[in-house]
């Protein structure tokens, strides 16, 4: 498949109009002609060690979640980790496309992932796109049936693939102040707000029992407890990782052209809990 078929399919999966308007998404790096494509490596981030396996496994095409570029450039320098992988790419005609909070957005997107641990009887996004049916940017769930926030961390932790959450505790006072029409027992959990990633901006004032988050700033969560509400954070890219075993399957079933998509294996979180 030529590298325009490719990026056309793939913006007919998750269109570009549904990006946030900060973000950088779509074809980053164009080959010179355009080249056929056998085989995708699909990453979270595009780091020198995925690229060498990019490389090493003759992919010609690199579909990387995050943006590699993001900011603009005024020169291209060896001594820069970023400006090197942009040369390089360019140098072994390899093409490059993030759909990042395209992603995000979509219907059965990063968000629905990260919610489909759960059985819900409502999904909704917390910022709906008007035009696009279920789309918009993040989650609120309503739990079939409550579930203690233990429960939560256990299912959540699975899901993940992880050991360990970090978790902002709602003040039980707090809580309960929230509540208080309801007089809903603390730490049952109803309902979820959830956001992958960095998710403090748009998960603030959204009225749920507890957030679903990768990374949130001291002060955010220090405001979401005193809202009384909990907060899990797992690091920013634990909420993203897993759904690309996901999205490689879909890519096989509705890309056409015989296109091959592997999942990285260079690919890591950079935080490691020691």
């Amino acid at each position: 498949m030529k590298v325009k078929e490719l990026v056309r399919q793939l913006e007919l999966l998750a269109p570009l109009n549904l990006a946030e308007s900060w973000d950088n998404v779509g074809l980053l790096i164009e080959p010179s002609t355009d080249s056929t494509v056998k085989r995708v490596l699909t990453t979270i981030d595009l780091t020198e060690p995925v690229l060498e396996e990019a490389i090493t496994k003759q992919c010609e095409f690199i579909l990387s979640y995050h943006p590699p570029i993001f900011s603009s450039f005024k020169r291209l320098l060896q001594s820069n980790a970023k400006d090197r992988i942009v040369m390089k790419c360019i140098a072994n005609n390899i093409s490059i496309y993030s759909p990042h909070t395209s992603w995000d957005s979509i219907d059965n997107g990063v968000n629905d992932w990260i919610g489909s641990c759960f059985d819900c009887s409502l999904k909704v996004p917390i910022t709906p796109t008007p035009s696009v049916l279920n789309a918009g940017m993040g989650r609120i769930i309503t739990l079939s049936t409550p579930l203690p926030l233990t429960k939560i961390c256990d299912i959540l932790r699975g899901h993940l693939g992880i050991k360990y959450l970090r978790l902002g505790h709602a003040d039980q006072e707090c809580w309960a102040r929230r509540l208080k029409s309801t007089n809903q027992q603390y730490d049952i959990i109803k309902t979820i707000g959830i956001c992958a990633g960095s998710g403090g901006s748009l998960l603030k004032g959204v009225d749920t029992d507890l957030y679903i988050t990768g990374e949130m700033s001291h002060h955010e969560v220090l405001a979401v407890i005193a809202e009384g509400r909990s907060v899990l954070l797992s690091e920013h890219t634990h909420t993203e990782r897993g759904f690309l075993v996901s999205v490689v399957k879909m890519l096989h079933t509705e890309v056409e052209g015989g296109v091959e998509f592997i999942v990285s294996e260079a690919d890591c979180n950079p935080i490691e809990t020691i």
